[in-house]
């Protein structure tokens, strides 16, 4: 049985985001086939050992002393972010890396960061990191046909889309599969109340609106508690939920657009009235909140990050058959309008979006919609590319000299730069 390093760069524990849900259970499906090994970050605060314990999954602490002796006797190794960037040596050994796609970051930080001198030596950064993963991976996966495009019109830039590649699959089926977030297998069942009549402010007959994770910087909050104060006005029993505003990984800041939301919830007198701020609701605790809510939302600005993001959140209300008001731009909008599981909105506006909240008829109207999209995401059918990659005998064919030591100087230079420009903001904005 062949062994499988999966190194996840986020936290995995009973409190977590995209990345630690997706490597945690990819690690699950994958033990099925593979020996699998899982190194995470937080390993000394892991709170999911009777979970683990039905799995033959071992569990070490992605530190370098740690990761050196796990990786010399592994067939591949499964990284994703800047993984590669902070573990040169991960790229000495015969392992295949697998690289992870699903979250192009280079285009989120374009909405991060503003174009100034900080901005560009943080960017530049982040296109350092994905380039050296493009030109190190043996592999790439990621979450769509979409992202697919974009990453092959990358991999051709960088010449890895070659005539060499080309005789060995037309398709580079060898090069780069899809393999979607997902779902369960399992469908959601209902354990306790933690809303209506429990949730203080939200009342037993309410309508709850449900904002199915964190708020980042390419959402689009504003507009939704501007609706929200239409909505009110016109009905007080709807009431909107956010799910989680502080990152469960406490090296990840808060973004300004949440205290910007707050802020403006506040100013709009709807907090803990009719918009309600959570901390972050418990990976095996979702289910409850998913399955009581009346709808989901998932409002975005429409930019190049919302044309290839994959959004995890919607995967959560397409397993507990939760209808979803979205706006176009996106990979699942598409799917959402195709399948008739929610309402997209194709002019949004604080306007538009408050009459479609309103107008809303409730779940039994969409619930027979769902069943095929439930099977199509679950995990257990989303990594067959991975598995067939694995299942096959891997040979190195492809090497270019290691510039990366080069790059990591002007990396670290970017970070003191960054650090120096950053104190001096904080010290002028003291002033």
């Amino acid at each position: 049985m062949k062994k499988l390093l999966i190194i996840s760069s986020d936290v995995i524990a009973s409190k977590m985001a995209g990345p630690g849900i997706r490597y945690w259970n990819l690690a699950i499906e994958l033990s099925k086939y593979f020996q699998i090994t899982l190194a995470i970050p937080n390993y000394h605060t892991f709170d999911l050992h009777k979970m683990l314990e039905d799995y033959k999954i071992k569990l070490i602490c992605s530190e370098s002393k740690i990761l050196k002796k796990e990786a010399r006797e592994k067939d591949s190794i499964f990284i994703q972010g800047d993984t590669l960037w902070k573990f040169r040596f991960l790229r000495k050994y015969n392992a295949s890396i697998i690289v992870d796609l699903y979250d192009p970051f280079v285009l989120e930080h374009l909405e991060l960061n503003e174009n100034n001198l900080r901005g560009n030596l943080i960017y530049t950064n982040m296109m350092n990191i994905l380039i050296d993963q493009l030109k190190f991976g043996d592999y790439f996966i990621c979450a769509s046909e979409k992202q697919k495009d974009f990453w092959l019109g990358s991999l051709t830039s960088l010449k890895r889309i070659n005539l060499k590649e080309y005789q060995k699959n037309k398709s580079f089926e060898h090069l780069i599969g899809v393999v979607p977030f997902g779902v369960p297998s399992t469908p959601p069942v209902k354990s306790k109340e933690v809303l209506k009549g429990v949730y203080p402010g939200i009342e037993k007959d309410d309508k709850v609106i449900l904002w199915g994770g964190g708020i980042w910087e390419w959402f689009d909050p504003i507009t939704l508690i501007k609706a929200m104060k239409i909505v009110n006005q016109k009905q007080d029993n709807i009431k909107l939920f956010f799910m989680g505003i502080n990152h469960p990984n406490t090296d990840i800041k808060r973004m300004k657009i949440v205290d910007e939301t707050i802020k403006l919830s506040n100013q709009l007198d709807l907090t803990n009235n009719c918009v309600f701020f959570n901390d972050w609701v418990d990976y095996e605790d979702r289910h409850n909140f998913l399955l009581e809510a009346d709808l989901g939302i998932n409002i975005h600005k429409n930019h190049i990050e919302t044309r290839y993001s994959f959004r995890t959140r919607i995967l959560d209300y397409i397993w507990a058959k939760l209808p979803v008001i979205t706006n176009s731009g996106d990979f699942f909008a598409n799917e959402i309008k195709d399948k008739s599981i929610g309402i997209v909105i194709e002019d949004l506006s604080a306007e538009s979006l408050a009459e479609e909240i309103l107008g809303y008829t409730g779940k039994l109207n969409y619930r027979a919609n769902f069943d095929k999209l439930v099977n199509q995401y679950k995990w257990e059918n989303n990594i067959k590319d991975i598995v067939c990659f694995l299942q096959k005998d891997f040979v190195h064919s492809y090497n270019h000299l290691d510039f990366s030591k080069f790059k990591k100087v002007i990396y670290l230079f970017g970070r003191i730069a960054d650090l120096v420009l950053n104190k001096s903001k904080n010290i002028k904005n003291q002033q």
